[in-house]
This record gives structure tokens, C-alpha cells and sequence, in this order.
């Protein structure tokens, strides 16, 4: 069974479902070239070219001027970019941010899971340009053979995510405005950066259940960790988002142990469960929830999620 896209559905394990999606979506993916000659910063000409992350090439025609996203990230992306009075469609509930995106009409809920958008709903809003990330070569390929524009960006690290960020200003005709919200990313994860010369040793809870599930290398939350001044302890997974036993931790010791609200209620919560006790980083307090929409979402918030994990990173006193 393919797991739920959680934007639109919440089960409860709801941080595990959404970076476990990410993580398929991200694999193998071609590099991005864009075809229409256009820079960045220059003056928007249309139309447009680019060849997305699923390795389809995308002519937009025309500046855009109804666009459906179909993905909390890039809802918060079009936002950012001066453009939420051209969205005419989001995925879902999880569409939340700004408060200005829950008043748009939602289009997901079709297909056996219900996380497929309708493709009758979307078609009836006039897109002139669909924004999403991979997954769904179905009913992509039936919106297209209806003449949607479809645009898949998938970001694998914080590097990826202004890279995208890019090209959905060049899509959109907002290259200034995305030039301007890179360097404004980038700026403020320099600052970070020049904050962690004291580097400390980190364990990420994704879900935590029957079993406590971790990420690895390669996934888009550990990059994050490594930004944040974070050694994690499981560089050496064998995957992207492996199970960690509580023995291996206590034997790994981390220094700062974080969650997530949508894993633990509290850090007092994560101290009572049974043999975190001997958890180095439980044992000394170095508990610290943070909030998962900004590690998980690859927008533009995610530099805030960078700066929360940087803070959490010095309640070791390390």
C-alpha cells in the first residue's frame, strides 16, 4: 500500500508518513536545466522551458495568472513570492500557511487513497500552471493530455530547496522576487553556519510507536541536523529513515535528543518512556521539541526551522 500524502489526509503517525513521502519522491532524480535562456534576476520573458525533477521538459506559454499547487511547500513558496492572488487551487487541509491559503479550494481527496487531486475539479478551475512535487504519473499524465502545465520540484537538501525556489520564480514570472527570497534564505543560514564551530553529537525522532524511526544520510532533515551544528549518531544507517533501537541509543549517547510535537506531547513524555532513562541527552535534560512543519516542509520556512535547530543544538551547553 502506498503511503498517504499526509497534506491531505493526517493519519497519526503523521511526520513519518510526510518525510518517508518526501524521501521516495526525491530518488534518482535528473538534474534541472532550464531552456528558455532566462537568468534568474533578469526580467521574466515567456514563454518558458524547464525540464522538471521528474525529467519532463515544461513550456509555460504565458505569465501565469491561476496557478494550483499541490503541495504544502510550494503553497508556501507561491505565497512568499508576492503571487497567493493567483492561486486558485491547494492540495488540502495541511495547505495552512499563510492563514490566507485555507480559504483556497481544495482539489485533493480522488483515487483509491484519496490523495490524488480530481482531475475534473482542477481542470474546472482554468490552471494555467500546476506546481507539485513527484509521485502521481497518472493522473499527471491525464492533466497534461487535458493541457495543465505540470511542474515537479523535489528538494533533496537546503541547497535544492533555493534552487527551486528559482525556478518557480522563473515559471511564475516572479525571478526578482525569488532572487530576493534566496538571499535572504541563504544569508540567514550563513549566520547559522558562523554560530557551530562548537559542534554536538544529535538524535532526530521522527515517530516514535512500536518502533522509533530516525533519519538517515541523504534525507533532507539530516542536512538540516549538519547545517545546525548536529553530528547526528546514525550516520552510519543503511537507509534514509531506518528504526533505532533504544538500546543502540543509550549506547550511542547522543548529546541533544529532538522530536517533534507530532512524535512526543513533551519532553517529559519522552523522559517516561521505558529505557530512555539512559539516554544520555534524556538524562541531562537535552530534550528539545521543534516545530516538524519547518524541518519537513522544503519552503521558505525551513530557514526557520534551520534557526530553531540551531538553538536547540546549544541547550547542551556544549
Amino acid at each position: 500500500m502506498r503511503p498517504p500524502r499526509p497534506w491531505i489526509a493526517r493519519p497519526a503517525p503523521l511526520l513519518l508518513a510526510l518525510v518517508v513521502f518526501i524521501a521516495a519522491c526525491a530518488e534518482d532524480q535528473p538534474p534541472r536545466v532550464s531552456t528558455s535562456g532566462s537568468s534568474p534576476t533578469a526580467q521574466a520573458a515567456f514563454p518558458v522551458t524547464v525540464v522538471d525533477d521528474d525529467g519532463v521538459e515544461v513550456t509555460v506559454a504565458a505569465e501565469p495568472r491561476r496557478i494550483v499547487t499541490f503541495a504544502p511547500s510550494m503553497t508556501e513558496i507561491v505565497f512568499a513570492l508576492g503571487l497567493g492572488d493567483r492561486l486558485v487551487g491547494v492540495s488540502g487541509p495541511s495547505d495552512d500557511h499563510p492563514a490566507a491559503a485555507r480559504r483556497i479550494e481544495e482539489v485533493g481527496g480522488a483515487g483509491e487513497f484519496g490523495v490524488d487531486p480530481n482531475v475534473e475539479r482542477v481542470v474546472a478551475l482554468e490552471p494555467d500552471l500546476f506546481l507539485t512535487i513527484s509521485g502521481g504519473e497518472q493522473w499527471k499524465a491525464k492533466l497534461r493530455e487535458l493541457g495543465v502545465p505540470i511542474v515537479t520540484l523535489n528538494a533533496t537538501d537546503f541547497d535544492d530547496l533555493l534552487a527551486d525556489i528559482e525556478v518557480v520564480g522563473e515559471v511564475t514570472g516572479a525571478t526578482t522576487q525569488a532572487a530576493s527570497l534566496v538571499e535572504e534564505m541563504g544569508a540567514r543560514a550563513e549566520v547559522v553556519a558562523a554560530q557551530t564551530s562548537e559542534r554536538v553529537s544529535c538524535f532526530f525522532e521522527v515517530f516514535f510507536g512500536q518502533t522509533l524511526t530516525t533519519v538517515g544520510p541523504n534525507t533532507f532533515i539530516y542536512d538540516l541536523l549538519e547545517r545546525a551544528g548536529c553530528d547526528p549518531v546514525t550516520s552510519d544507517a543503511a537507509s534514509d529513515y531506518p528504526e533505532w533501537s533504544v538500546e543502540d541509543l543509550v549506547a550511542d549517547g547522543p548529546d541533544i535528543y529532538i522530536a517533534t510535537p507530532e512524535s512526543a506531547q513533551s519532553a517529559e513524555a519522552i523522559a517516561e518512556r521505558p529505557g530512555f532513562e539512559g539516554i544520555p541527552a534524556v538524562a541531562s535534560g537535552a530534550v528539545v521539541l521543534v516545530d516538524g512543519d519547518l524541518v519537513t516542509r522544503p519552503g521558505p520556512r525551513v530557514v526557520e526551522g534551520l534557526e530553531q535547530l540551531a538553538a536547540a543544538m546549544g541547550s547542551s551547553g556544549g
